[in-house]
């Protein structure tokens, strides 16, 4: 009664009444169900001892008398944890890949002030710093079953996915033409399809017709053959160009550091009146006064940590892994590690004129003043030659880092590469149709496919070649050159040249 007299008087109400009763229903409802029983009391005590001792066990406090025992907490496999691990890392992005910058693949250094984070910039350090050097490439044993069962980083890796596309495509056309050349009332089974034109049959309509198409390709194969293996050739020139300037600048840095550390003051040499010449007797005495002056010791590691700075912060300038090292949080990084000091770091806050890209050529005009002022004070000893082929190396140093964006400006003119691509895509893609009548479908689709490995993966090695210092992320595992080994082994010569000097 009381519900239908909510009924009558909620028409018209709407929503709001329509709540109203349904609230009414689930308090009716509730109150006919009979009351939950309370827990026997010996489970209860039972459950509450169980969870006593539970806690006793965590907390290391058990007396080891009791018989029950606390379940074992979920432990995750090795193996289910690496992948996991793994799927972490494919989500895991770069830095420069959390930017919005689509259309260059280097991001600019504000772009990275807003992405970039600590853990990143550590990491980074961390492969720079020390000075244990590595391989700077992938190397490879000349066995022939070594080589065969390489597999990541190889052209077989990277140009896999495609071969399998594009004999997907040409399974497409076989079948396409297949269904061209079947009679009426045949049968309408792939493999009636695929074998509906056979190779022997010279006669048939559709072979006339491709046979022409069959004489252009294979013109086309021989040019692109050609064309292709002259593209790689200069793919890899400029490659070895890069590496060649890598280690000039190798070259360049320890030969700063070999006159400076050569030509440094020492203190004078004390020996016995009347001697001219070395004795085996006298030789700890004759090392312990010939060190390095403190002037030029302190010159020696100013310079050493100038070059060092100015070499990290050059390849920061022109590779796109360590370009975070430009920010404002990366160059604090730098200082908490020793690198550079606070003071240089003002200095270079200061210097707004100056591209971020440029600031490591500070670096060089400081050694540059350094070695004149030692050559004034006395620190340095030499003449007018001595600076000339300081000075000279100093410019040499500048111009060969110059080269590095010079050859990145102008790797490769785009019509020279667009019309390679289209040549070798034109290539892949008309080979159904072409090798169609000579192969038969089955090998015609096989044909795609090695032909894909062979061709698009040698256009794909080329375009590794002209990315030097992976700043195109074109392919997983490529063949760019590891530049934290370049500088991990200028930070061990520039020690090396130190302490080869300190004593005479």
């Amino acid at each position: 009664m009381i519900l239908t007299s909510m009924k009558r008087r909620a028409t018209g109400c709407g929503i709001p009444c329509v709540l109203l009763i349904l609230v009414c229903l689930t308090k009716t409802t509730l109150a006919g169900l009979p009351p939950a029983p309370p827990p026997p009391p010996q489970e209860f005590q039972t459950l509450q001892k169980m969870s006593q001792m539970q806690q006793q066990q965590q907390r290391g406090g058990g007396s080891g008398e009791t018989t029950l025992m606390s379940p074992k907490p979920f432990t995750t496999s090795p193996i289910v944890k690496a992948k996991k691990d793994k799927k972490i890392r494919k989500k895991q992005k770069e830095p420069w890949e959390r930017t919005d910058n689509l259309m260059n693949s280097v991001p600019t250094i504000d772009q990275l002030e807003h992405v970039v984070t600590d853990a990143d910039i550590e990491n980074v350090l961390d492969q720079i710093l020390g000075s244990s050097g590595g391989p700077i490439i992938r190397r490879f044993k000349p066995e022939p079953l070594w080589l065969w069962r390489c597999w990541y980083g190889t052209v077989l890796y990277n140009s896999s996915k495609g071969a399998i596309i594009n004999m997907i495509w040409s399974t497409v056309v076989c079948l396409t033409l297949g269904k061209i050349a079947l009679q009426p009332g045949s049968d309408t089974s792939i493999r009636s399809i695929l074998m509906a034109l056979p190779t022997s049959d010279q006669n048939h309509p559709l072979l006339s017709h491709l046979k022409v198409l069959e004489k252009v390709w294979n013109l086309l194969t021989s040019f692109s053959t050609f064309l292709l293996t002259f593209f790689v050739g200069q793919a890899y020139g400029l490659w070895r160009d890069f590496y060649g300037i890598g280690r000039s600048i190798q070259g360049r840095l320890n030969d700063i550091n070999l006159l400076v550390a050569t030509h440094a003051a020492r203190s004078p040499v004390t020996r016995k009146k009347g001697s001219h010449k070395r004795n085996p007797d006298d030789l700890p005495q004759y090392f312990n006064n010939s060190k390095h002056t403190p002037e030029a010791l302190r010159l020696c590691e100013k310079v050493s940590s100038n070059l060092k700075a100015y070499h990290i912060l050059m390849w920061a300038s022109n590779a796109r892994r360590f370009r975070m090292l430009l920010t404002n949080r990366g160059l604090h990084h730098m200082v908490q590690r020793g690198i550079i000091s606070k003071e240089e770091k003002y200095t270079l806050d200061t210097l707004v004129e100056l591209p971020k890209t440029m600031k490591h050529l500070v670096f060089l005009e400081w050694i540059a003043m350094d070695c004149q002022k030692g050559l004034r004070e006395g620190t340095l000893i030499g003449n007018a030659g001595f600076e000339h082929l300081l000075l000279d190396k100093i410019c040499m140093l500048r111009g060969t880092v110059g080269s590095i964006g010079d050859k990145l400006d102008g790797r490769m003119p785009l019509a020279y590469a667009h019309f390679v691509q289209i040549l070798v895509d034109t290539l892949v893609y008309t080979a159904p149709f072409a090798q169609y009548g000579t192969l038969g479908p089955l090998g015609c689709i096989l044909s795609v496919g090695i032909l894909t490995i062979f061709y698009s993966g040698l256009l794909d090695l080329a375009k590794v070649f002209l990315d030097p210092l992976d700043n195109e992320d074109y392919c997983q595992g490529s063949v760019h050159m590891d530049i934290g080994v370049l500088i991990r082994e200028s930070n061990a010569a520039s020690k090396r040249w130190i302490h080869g000097a300190s004593k005479y």
